[in-house]
Formats: structure tokens, sequence, C-alpha cells
């Protein structure tokens, strides 16, 4: 694992690790969480993989279980060996890039979804909350979970959100559906004055209960996903249904009318 070599490394993963198994009442249950935490979706919490994952998730998982002496993928079926220890599939090193290696730019409106990002080119703690953006329609171009590089010990989550609205949807769903519910510090950019909602803050004494808190994030908004992104969708038609993508682009105040209209759309639409 990449710099993760500090003195706080078996107990902190090992916090991990325990944060995830007081919820689950059984082996297999412990191994279908353990892979959501590394970010392979599941079908209703069984050991197959979700279409909502990536086409190439299911060859990357199978060579991560295969390495390790974990299991093996037969189609979209899990198969774990008996005994063995699922937690090793988070000390896989095999990793490819970012996610600007998919070179894609997909328009914000209005489509529904965006591309699905290969779990290939996550690294490991930050990968559940990238998959989980990404199914509420979010389009990222590069993601770290903080462990290249520190400055007096403070370290930061990175999740690039690509150009335009994506933004302006990003910093609704933290401002309506994060930052009340969970304990993560988003960063202040003291020279403009704002919170940075692209960088999450940590620094070593409470590194793992950040990656707690991003993976617990990372459930929710997965878990609500259908209802976030027909807010989305609502919001979006309200402002360009029937429009061409010419057109869309021209139009004044845009942003400020998604913003509004998406605000309004979550005071209705309640997300719990």
């Amino acid at each position: 694992m990449s710099d993760y070599n500090d003195m706080s490394l078996l107990e902190g993963i090992e916090y991990f690790f325990n944060a995830i198994k007081q919820k689950c009442f059984s082996k297999k249950e412990y191994a279908a969480e353990l892979l959501k935490a590394r970010v392979f979706l599941l079908e209703d919490n069984e050991l197959a993989l979700s279409d909502n994952s990536h086409r190439l998730d299911s060859e990357y998982l199978n060579r991560i279980l295969t390495s390790e002496h974990i299991g093996e993928v037969q189609g979209n079926k899990i198969i774990i060996f008996p005994n063995a220890n699922v937690e090793k599939i988070f000390y896989s090193s095999i990793q490819y890039g970012s996610e600007s290696f998919l070179d894609y730019a997909v328009p914000f409106f209005p489509y529904d979804y965006v591309p699905k990002v290969y779990v290939g080119l996550l690294e490991k703690f930050v990968a559940r909350y990238v998959k989980a953006i990404s199914a509420c329609g979010i389009q990222t171009h590069g993601s770290c979970d903080g462990n290249h590089g520190h400055r007096h010990g403070r370290r930061t989550i990175i999740v690039e959100i690509s150009f335009g609205m994506y933004d302006v949807w990003y910093e609704i769903i933290c401002k309506r559906l994060l930052t009340n519910r969970f304990n993560l510090k988003f960063c202040y950019d003291s020279r403009y004055n704002i919170i940075r909602y692209d960088r999450i803050e940590f620094n070593s004494p409470n590194k793992w209960k950040t990656y707690v808190e991003l993976n617990r994030a990372a459930e929710f908004l997965y878990n609500h996903r259908i209802e976030i992104r027909q807010i989305r969708r609502k919001a979006s038609d309200k402002i360009c249904k029937g429009l061409s993508l010419r057109k869309i682009d021209k139009l004044p105040y845009i942003e400020e009318k998604f913003s509004e209209s998406a605000n309004k759309l979550f005071d209705e639409i309640l997300i719990e």
C-alpha cells in the first residue's frame, strides 16, 4: 500500500475494518461490506457485481482475488474461498491511473447519467465516494485519498469535479446531504473566502476516522442515488427541456437557475 507505512497503519486499518464489521451479522455479510467499501458495487448485498459496475470491474476484481488467493469471479458471481481473508483486498496495489485517462466530456444537460468509473483508476479509500457521486450524476476527472505527500501532518482527500455544472450540482449535494450528516472537514480557502467541497482535510490522528466517514457518506449517497438523480433531472428539465445543446450553452444565468430549482426540489423531496 503506497505511503501507508506509518506507525498508525496496523491499528488504523484495523479500526477501519472494525467499523465495517460492527454492522455485519455473518462472514458473508462482512465479505460483502468489505467488497463494497473497496468499491465493488454489489447486487442487493449478494456476492454478485451490480450492473452499475464498469464493464472492466469484474476483470479487475478477479485479478485481486486470485493474486491474493481470496477467491475468483465467475460471470458476475463472486466466489470467496473458505477461510480466505477478504480484508487483503485493501492491500492490493494494482492501479492504472486516474479518471482523466477516460478522456470523456459529457455535457451536464440534459443527461441523467455520467459514464461509469473504472475502479482500477481509483485509490482505495476515496474510490467508493467517487463511485457514489458518479451514480448521483457528477463527473470527476481525478481523485486522491490523501496518502501522497503531506505538509505539517495535514493531508487532503481530493475529488476533482469536472467542468461547468457538475461543480454546482456537487456543491448542492454536499450542502444539502453531507455537511450536517457526516464528520467531514471540507477545506476552507482563505484566498477566496469559500469552502472547497472538492477537498476534505484530515491529519494523522484522525485519518482513519475520516476514511470511515467517507465510506459512510458514500454508502448514503449510493443508497439514495435514484432520488438524487430525480432531483437533478427535474431541475434540469425546468431550465432546458426541449432545447438543443447549442441553445442550452447560451442560456443566461443557467447555474443560478439550476441551483435555485434544485434547492427547491430538495425542500420538497425529503431524503433521510
